[in-house]
């Protein structure tokens, strides 16, 4: 019974690392899709509101995702903002970059480096696991590492339900260790270029992005339990 209990944990902790690995590889498909950006920008006429066109906004927030991404060095650009030519972002802006990317960044390294070990921890329980228990440990470990990642999501979408603002503020206190997050409308392009509308749709594709892969995982730990339970 200890040895089952230990292959269960490892393949728990095995599939958790999976699906924070498809969780992060859905918010970056989510995010580096260029035309996207540009198609919401004119949907929502968010040009009327910054006096920026839609294409030089488009180029300057995706600077950002390229700057996260490690394909540009700077997310600084010039733009024509009410007939006048501008840089884009100011200090407060770059330097908050600079956070957002080693945070970014940080997370690949967990989805690449957890994904690989994943693998690896699967490969050792199935090489090692006798023949007729390999699946329903495996679909048992995923089954538990969904079960902890759905709490975790629950108790989380109740917090931003009740109290965003908290959620929000907390959020940045645990990743980043300045204020720098706090930026003023009237002199941050950033937050004019992300209005509220253009957040909530990007938290909505990703999450249906992630959900796609998720739940069909999950039907497959289902339907795999159930037939090892069955044999």
């Amino acid at each position: 019974m200890k040895k089952n209990a230990v292959y269960t944990a490892l393949l728990a902790i095995a599939a958790l690392l999976i699906i924070i690995a498809v969780l992060f590889t859905s918010l970056q498909i989510c995010i580096n899709q260029r035309n996207w950006y540009y198609e919401s920008y004119v949907k929502y006429g968010t040009a009327k509101e910054t006096q920026i066109s839609d294409e030089e906004m488009t180029e300057a927030i995706f600077r950002l995702i390229d700057y996260m991404e490690g394909r540009a060095d700077s997310i600084q650009l010039s733009v024509t903002e009410n007939g006048q030519t501008v840089e884009m972002y100011n200090r407060q802006e770059i330097d908050h970059m600079v956070d957002v990317r080693a945070l970014y960044q940080a997370w690949r390294a967990v989805r690449t480096y957890g994904g690989i070990l994943a693998v690896i921890i699967i490969a050792v329980c199935m090489l090692t696991l006798p023949k007729g228990q390999r699946i329903g440990m495996l679909c048992r470990g995923f089954l538990i590492a969904a079960a902890v990642f759905g709490a975790v999501l629950i108790a989380l979408g109740i917090w931003v339900a009740v109290d965003f603002n908290s959620f929000w503020t907390e959020f940045h206190h645990l990743f980043f260790t300045n204020d720098l997050w706090l930026m003023d409308y009237r002199t941050c392009r950033m937050i004019r270029i992300c209005p509220l509308q253009l957040f909530n749709d990007i938290v909505v594709r990703f999450a249906l992005m992630f959900l796609i892969p998720f739940v069909l995982m999950l039907a497959l730990a289902v339907w795999g339990r159930k037939r090892s339970k069955q044999k």
